[in-house]
């Protein structure tokens, strides 16, 4: 008698929630998290722009985790990683923000921005690639 295993796979339908050039963000609503997928070039208007918006939406959303796809992000954006460390996720932490995954870009120079823009606090984890960082992230409570 054979034994058949199943692999069964897990499709979850992505809610977009808001398109730009330089971002889409998106809501998994049955592991409840913000999929932040950053585009091309950012500088610190966008930057800004942008991360009032995410703080919104995790706001309205009552969510807990992000994950912040930095994968497509092509050069340097450090004149907005003080901001992003001592304004933008203080108040990410106060509106509930407890696990954020996020995906390093494969460009040095973004990479660098994005580890100076990492606050103290353990609440950011860095990955090389998408799936370890989902992983990561479904696996917190």
């Amino acid at each position: 008698m054979a034994i058949i295993l199943l692999a069964v796979t897990q499709q979850t339908i992505m809610q977009s929630l808001f398109k730009a050039k330089n971002i889409e963000i998106s809501y998994d609503p049955q592991n409840k998290y913000l999929y932040c997928n950053w585009l091309g070039f950012q500088n610190k208007e966008s930057i800004v722009k942008s991360g009032g918006i995410i703080l919104e939406l995790l706001q309205q959303k009552g969510v807990s985790k992000v994950l912040n796809d930095n994968s497509q992000v092509t050069g340097p954006w450090q004149e907005a990683a003080d901001w992003t460390a001592s304004v933008w996720f203080p108040q990410m932490i106060e509106s509930g923000l407890q696990h954020f995954a996020w995906v390093f870009s494969p460009n040095i120079f973004s990479e660098l921005s994005a580890k100076k823009a990492m606050p103290s606090s353990g609440i950011v984890k860095s990955f090389n690639s998408y799936n370890d960082a989902l992983s990561w992230l479904l696996l917190q409570k």
